[in-house]
Parts: C-alpha cells; sequence; structure tokens
C-alpha cells in the first residue's frame, strides 16, 4: 500500500510576538496664590515714582495651599499587554495585532471649597487593534494602507473639579471628562528615488468619539457665572490630504510638507429667539462646525545642512497654522477663533569628538502675535472707527506679542 505524499507548502516569513507594560504615575499638586500689595497705596506716578521698578511691594500670600482645591493628589495606573504578527514576502509586507490597556485613574482634593465631588476615580479597558499593509511596486515605491484605533486619555488637570479664577474667567475640571477614542485609516504614496530624496503622498479619515474641547460654559445653577472647561460635545470627523518632500543636495537639504484638514463636529448651542409674543427665550440648535483646535490648512518649509563628518547640523524653518478655534463657546456663531499665522525657527548644533556639542537655538524670529477673534461684529463698535478691532467681519478679541526667544547651551553624551 502506497500513501500519496502531499504537496510541500511553501515557507512562511511569519513572526509573532507579544509583551506588556504596567506604569503608574502620581501627581502631588500644590497651588500657592502669591499678591503683591504695594507699600504706598496712594503712589503717584511722576511725583513719588518714575518707573514701576521704583515701586515697593509687599508680597502676601492670604489663602496659600490651604483650603485651596487646587492642592490635590492625583494617579493614572495603566496595565497593558499586546500580540502581534508580521508577515513578508517579496511584494508585501503585513503587520498586525493588538493591544489591550485598562485604565485606573482618579483623584483626591486635600481641601476642597464646597465641590460636590471632592474625589474620583475611572476604570475603563480598551482594545485597540491595528492592521498595516506595505505594498512594493519597486524597489524604490510603495503603497502604505493602515488601520489603528487610538485614545487620548484627559490630564489630571483636566478631571480635578477645582475652580480657579484667572485674569480673565473661571476656570474649572471636569470630573465626567471621557477619554477620546479614535478610528484612524490612513493610504499612503511612498517613493525613495535616491539616499537623498523621500516623497510621500497620501490621505486619511479619523472618526473621534468624545473629543476632548475646550468650552465656554455658564453654570447649571447660577447662570451668571460662566467657566473655561474641558468636556466631550459629540463625534467628530476629520479627513483629508497630506504631501511630504524631502530632498537633499550634497550637504544640503530642503524638507516642505503640507496637510489639508476637513473637520466636523456637530453641537448643540444656545441662541435667544423673540417668539410671536415678543417675549425673548433662549432656545438650542445643532451648529457644525471645525474640532477644536484643528487648522484647515498646515505647511511647513525648512532649509537644512548637515555635515556628519565634520559634525555640523543646522536648520531654518518656517510654519503656517491656519485659523483654527481656540474656544468653543456655548452660545451660537460666538466661538473664539485664532487667526492664522507663520512662526519662523533656526537652530544649529556643533559636535565635537569628544562627545562635546554646542548649539543654539532661536525661535519665533518674525515675532508673531497670537490674536484671537470672533467672526462676526456688533452694531455698537462701529462708533469706535477702529480698524484693528473690526475688519472683514470678525471682532478682534485679545492680541499677545511673545517676541524672539534664544538659547545657548553645551551638551556632552556620556
Amino acid at each position: 500500500m502506497t500513501l500519496p505524499i502531499p504537496p510541500r507548502l511553501p515557507v512562511l516569513n511569519v513572526d509573532f510576538s507579544a509583551g506588556g507594560l504596567y506604569r503608574d504615575k502620581e501627581r502631588s499638586s500644590f497651588y500657592n496664590n502669591y499678591a503683591l500689595t504695594p507699600v504706598n497705596p496712594g503712589a503717584v506716578y511722576g511725583t513719588d515714582f518714575q518707573n514701576y521698578t521704583d515701586l515697593a511691594f509687599t508680597v502676601t500670600n492670604p489663602g496659600g495651599a490651604v483650603n485651596n482645591p487646587l492642592t490635590y493628589d492625583a494617579s493614572e495606573k495603566i496595565g497593558a499587554g499586546y500580540g502581534m504578527f508580521k508577515f513578508t514576502t517579496k511584494t508585501i509586507q503585513v503587520v498586525g495585532g493588538a493591544r489591550v490597556e485598562h485604565t485606573d485613574q482618579g483623584y483626591r482634593m486635600l481641601f476642597p471649597a464646597g465641590e460636590t465631588r471632592p474625589s474620583g476615580n475611572q476604570l475603563y479597558t480598551d482594545i485597540l487593534p491595528s492592521l498595516t499593509l506595505k505594498y512594493f511596486l519597486t524597489d524604490k515605491q510603495q503603497l502604505h494602507a493602515s488601520y489603528f484605533k487610538s485614545i487620548n486619555r484627559p490630564g489630571f488637570y483636566e478631571i480635578v473639579p477645582s475652580k480657579v479664577v484667572n485674569e480673565e474667567y473661571q476656570e474649572r475640571g471636569n470630573p465626567d471628562l471621557k477619554r477620546a477614542i479614535a478610528d484612524n485609516y490612513d493610504l499612503r504614496y511612498e517613493l525613495f528615488p535616491d539616499a537623498g530624496t523621500q516623497l510621500l503622498a497620501g490621505a486619511f479619515f479619523k472618526n473621534i468619539k468624545n473629543p476632548i474641547e475646550y468650552i465656554f460654559q455658564a453654570d447649571a445653577t447660577r447662570g451668571q457665572d460662566t467657566y473655561y472647561t474641558p468636556g466631550n460635545f459629540g463625534t467628530a470627523h476629520n479627513y483629508g490630504l497630506e504631501l511630504d518632500f524631502i530632498k537633499f543636495f550634497n550637504k544640503f537639504g530642503v524638507k516642505a510638507n503640507y496637510t489639508y484638514t476637513h473637520s466636523r463636529i456637530t453641537t448643540p448651542k444656545d441662541t435667544y429667539i423673540t417668539d410671536a409674543s415678543g417675549d425673548t427665550r433662549k432656545i438650542s440648535v445643532n451648529q457644525s462646525r471645525p474640532l477644536y483646535g484643528q487648522s484647515e490648512h498646515i505647511a511647513n518649509l525648512s532649509f537644512l545642512y548637515k555635515d556628519t563628518k565634520k559634525g555640523w547640523d543646522a536648520q531654518v524653518s518656517a510654519a503656517y497654522t491656519g485659523p483654527r478655534i481656540n474656544t468653543v463657546s456655548q452660545f451660537l456663531n460666538n466661538d473664539l477663533w485664532q487667526q492664522g499665522f507663520i512662526q519662523m525657527d533656526a537652530s544649529a548644533e556643533k559636535r565635537f569628538k569628544n562627545k562635546l556639542s554646542v548649539f543654539v537655538k532661536a525661535g519665533n524670529l518674525l515675532n508673531t502675535p497670537s490674536k484671537l477673534f470672533i467672526k462676526g461684529t456688533n452694531p455698537t463698535n462701529t462708533a469706535l472707527k477702529d480698524d484693528a478691532i473690526e475688519s472683514n467681519g470678525h471682532t478682534l478679541i485679545r492680541s499677545d506679542y511673545y517676541k524672539q526667544t534664544y538659547l545657548i547651551g553645551v551638551r556632552y553624551k556620556l
């Protein structure tokens, strides 16, 4: 009796890996609030002093950290494990797997000031799968497709329900703040014609559940109190295109990238209407807008110089960030936007053979200001006749100037 010999199976190049981690992070926040009181409150400028540096102040600390809700203990314990496989052939590579994360995040206020929840805790477990496909068109170009699920946990300061009065508004934490969960899809074409050149062109889509955004919100029990707080307001959808290019000419190089993002989230907004009886009442309507902090256009351009043998590394870069929402308002058409801006920076480093290096960094070379505005105008402001306040249908709310920054240092690597 003769048994048939089965056909020989091809050898598959598959790698498997697994692992885990545990992280225990703690924070003890101690908040001190100091006040400066002039020694001579009735001092007159020009008579008693010529410059503000001539004034004498007494430093006081009326409340200090005692009875201050910003003094708290917080912790975040994360346990995670993953399993992954990698499959490779001459024309395709597949990398996939999943990560499981368990989060235990909490806080305890040491000196609560009437807060209803002086301590809190959140427990949740997330399964985060991922899959990446690479198709090698040639040895210098490939297609790259990927999917992965990710989370964005709130920070300690964001979940502690403390209240602090800043220069312009009250700021509060939100103990009910949820983590953001995102499904990320990417498709990219990659070209590497030579060692000094790279071209990437891709498209992406993101579905973000419970993104964390900052809003000016009126107190539910005391409507006259408005505070600045983080919150979750729905599901956002981001999609767009991105281009990335790097080219070196001997020691000199240029790097450029551009990203277009169409971002949308629909949230309820308050507005006032006059009804048939002539009474003014507040209603809630849905409004679609970009996601907080998301610019439609972002571009970067850098000129590089690298000389590995002589230890030189320098670059000059300019970055454009388009208009974006700085703060979400609870009222219709009242979101606070940040004006688009260009920021230029430069850096240089010289490395020596004795593991010593000297570096210099210069930031904000154009003295770029940060300007906040509302899309809309108020007829009352027309009497001011000031184009700096209202222009192009916008109303300027705030303008901050930061000037240039310089950093010079010495670094030694062990």
